[in-house]
């Protein structure tokens, strides 16, 4: 009878955990971890992808992050682009911690708790981060690259060619606003490793504003000339989005 007690406890635990998973709009959200949600290129050296399983206390406040998120993009985009979100304590590629990442149609996101800087507002942003990436990737010729670049202080060039990889390695992955640095184009220390991370920063700050993000794109004209074309890329996939749309949005915590 203990073998087949803890048999069942083995099989129940799986089966509550599979129950916690949801669909918003579509997108149906996880939060179990096995090696074979990532992609199998993924899943061999080097990248060798690990994940660590979410915390079941963390659940419920990561789905009320997901539909604050998820809500505030047009159902059709949201259908034809994103197909599942993945929750994990942790992950880690190329032996280096990652907070998150995207694949052809899927994100996969981190929350440790709120304790470990996990809030709200971050776990959301890193969601329209990660996001960004599969639509320019999936429609690359709406943002307008070369004056993306030509937005950057003359002289500067992005510095990681691992895509961000080295600059997390390295310590250089701050998502912190930096006035020093917006004087250069770019919002974060982050941002200086790729045009895609830097992209991917003002898009998260576009659908979850920090707190003095407006106030950084009104003094700062090079910081201006980029939310302008990232808002035209967005209109493009949506005439919901505009600077009047993304204007209003704040975090909201």
């Amino acid at each position: 009878m203990k073998n087949l007690a803890a048999t069942l406890c083995f099989i129940f635990i799986p089966l509550l955990f599979f129950a916690q998973d949801t669909t918003i709009w579509g997108v149906v959200v996880k939060f179990h971890y096995a090696p074979n949600i990532f992609p199998e290129s993924w899943q061999i050296a080097p990248i060798s992808a690990k994940g660590e399983e979410i915390s079941s206390y963390e659940i419920q406040r990561t789905k009320m992050i997901m539909v604050k998120a998820i809500d505030k993009y047009p159902q059709a985009l949201l259908e034809y682009n994103l197909k599942n979100v993945y929750w994990l304590k942790s992950m880690k590629f190329y032996d280096v911690g990652y907070g998150g990442t995207n694949s052809n149609d899927a994100l996969y996101l981190t929350d440790n708790g709120e304790l470990q800087g996990y809030t709200n507002a971050y776990m959301e942003q890193t969601f329209h981060h990660e996001f960004s990436s599969i639509l320019m990737r999936n429609y690359p010729a709406l943002l307008d690259t070369v004056a993306w670049k030509n937005a950057n202080a003359r002289g500067f060039d992005y510095n990681d060619p691992e895509n961000g990889v080295g600059a997390i390695r390295n310590n250089q992955s701050s998502q912190e606003l930096d006035t020093m640095i917006c004087k250069k184009g770019m919002l974060t220390q982050y941002g200086m490793s790729s045009l895609e991370n830097d992209a991917n920063t003002f898009a998260q700050n576009l659908f979850c504003p920090a707190t003095n993000f407006w106030t950084i794109v009104d003094h700062y004209p090079m910081i201006h000339k980029k939310v302008m074309l990232l808002i035209d890329f967005y209109n493009k996939l949506s005439s919901t989005f505009n600077e009047t749309y993304f204007r209003k949005l704040s975090p909201g915590y």
